[in-house]
């Protein structure tokens, strides 16, 4: 009698199908959410070093579209507040919402992470040693810290330091590598926005060698199989993928 079940060789095909279909859906969702939150982006009045900064700090914590536009527009200088806010609902495991609530409620981000449990730490990560300015103050306050009510640190403290955690985990570098820049005069939304327009020129200019014009006016791929004129040059474009730590 013949076996009902469906020989693997037939399985196979159909996960990888399956899969596939499952990772386009996937990319186009967070295409999607990510062009959502930089339409709600435009209407902020902050600079375009500021605006791309936003973007990626979305991209980094990757909340839901209408949760990230939301906040963003709600926060009284959203160039600031956005930063911290997902930094801390990531760390406390609360809704952005709520820790946005808290910080309009005019207390300090330090007595804030007091109330939610968040350890100082999570401001420090990746950091060894002094790191000197403009975040030294910041570093001796929190080796002297021994748990003992809130961290003794300004707010403009706290968001630097937050925005130099979601630089250096976006990018995947040396938190150490960003201060020296930051050293350099060069503010932290300044590094990541030179780092993402030249990627963008990289992408674009991948992209721009795939194609070149034919004796016909139009154009062919160059990684075409012999058709067309002269050999064509294989190259890859290789997407970006996700920073690890979401």
């Amino acid at each position: 009698m013949p076996s009902r079940l469906c020989p693997i060789s037939r399985i196979a095909p159909v996960v990888r199908g399956l899969t596939l279909l499952a990772l386009v859906l996937l990319c186009s969702g967070l295409t999607a959410r990510a062009g959502v939150f930089y339409d709600a982006s435009l209407g902020l009045d902050v600079g375009d070093d500021a605006r791309i900064f936003l973007n990626i700090t979305n991209d980094y914590y990757a909340p839901q579209a209408t949760v990230a536009t939301r906040i963003v527009q709600r926060c009284p200088r959203p160039e600031n507040d956005f930063p911290v806010i997902m930094l801390l609902a990531r760390a406390s495991h609360r809704p952005p919402d709520a820790i946005l609530q808290l910080w309009l409620t005019n207390r300090s981000w330090a007595d804030i992470m007091f109330e939610l449990n968040v350890p100082p730490s999570v401001l420090f990560v990746g950091l060894n040693r002094d790191p000197g300015p403009p975040y030294g103050k910041a570093w001796g306050r929190y080796k002297e810290h021994h748990g003992r009510g809130p961290l003794v640190i300004s707010d403009r403290d706290v968001v630097e330091l937050a925005k130099l955690q979601i630089a250096s985990g976006y990018y995947h570098v040396n938190p150490y590598s960003v201060i020296a820049e930051r050293q350099k005069g060069t503010k932290i939304e300044r590094y990541a926005a030179d780092r993402h327009r030249a990627r963008q020129g990289e992408e674009n200019g991948a992209r721009g060698k795939g194609k070149r014009p034919n004796k016909e006016g139009g154009s062919e791929n160059d990684s075409s199989k012999g058709h067309g004129h002269g050999h064509g040059e294989e190259h890859g474009n290789k997407p970006h993928g996700k920073p690890n730590g979401h």
